[in-house]
């Protein structure tokens, strides 16, 4: 093979002057290889023992944990019972309390009955009742009003409270529908029984006769108001 080296005599003078390394006298055994090795494998030993011994420490101080929450457990059982339990008579504390507001509000409602009743009527029952009925909900949304429209309105179910007034009226002197009409407004016109009430209902009236004298059997029915 022809060879051309068209470099100037100086650069051919350091080229051919460059030194070449024979790696037939390079000696692998006097390289430091062993002492690295070592050195490796001791780091990994070392690793190795502070591993294990780390997982011993944990493993030590979870039994150690385990151990102080078995010993404080009975306490703690105990302290959720009694917890519990002033939870039970504080629920009974506070039904007590609404209980004799209740009890208090009923008494006034019942004398400002009392004082409402007009001439010509006397009462015979009063009765609580409860029941739930539905009504077109409140604040109603854009797509529960366009179902409205549609003649399907948005309803909601709620509990409705009565208190129905039994009576009768007499007839002599007077006719018996006047003399309830006139007690039903004696009853909204009494600020003290109304309040609470959001309508009052005249239900079905029977005549009957007793000891010869007509009198008229009437129900009265007391709407709460609801919220």
């Amino acid at each position: 093979m022809l060879e051309i080296n068209l470099l100037p005599e100086e650069l051919k003078k350091s080229r051919r002057a460059a030194p070449k390394i024979d790696t037939k006298n390079v000696n692998l055994e006097k390289l430091p290889l062993l002492n690295i090795a070592l050195i490796a494998a001791g780091i990994f030993v070392a690793v190795q023992i502070a591993v294990f011994g780390l997982g011993i420490l944990g493993d030590a101080a979870l039994r150690s944990l385990d151990k102080k929450y078995k010993d404080i457990l009975p306490a703690k059982t105990e302290a959720d019972k009694l917890s519990a339990q002033a939870s039970i008579m504080s629920n009974k504390v506070k039904a007590i309390d609404e209980l004799m507001v209740k009890r208090f509000s009923w008494a006034k409602k019942l004398g400002s009955l009392n004082d409402a009743v007009t001439p010509g009527i006397w009462l015979t029952q009063l009765e609580y009742d409860e029941k739930l009925v539905e009504r077109p909900r409140a604040g109603a949304s854009n797509a529960q009003k366009g179902r409205e429209s549609q003649g399907k309105p948005a309803m909601e179910k709620i509990l409705q409270r009565y208190l129905v007034i039994s009576g009768a009226a007499s007839s002599m002197g007077e006719e018996g529908t006047a003399l309830i009409g006139r007690f039903i407004k004696s009853l909204k016109d009494n600020e003290s029984f109304y309040s609470g009430f959001s309508d009052i209902e005249l239900g079905n009236i029977r005549r009957e006769q007793v000891s010869g004298q007509e009198i008229m059997n009437f129900k009265i029915t007391c709407l709460f108001k609801t919220k």
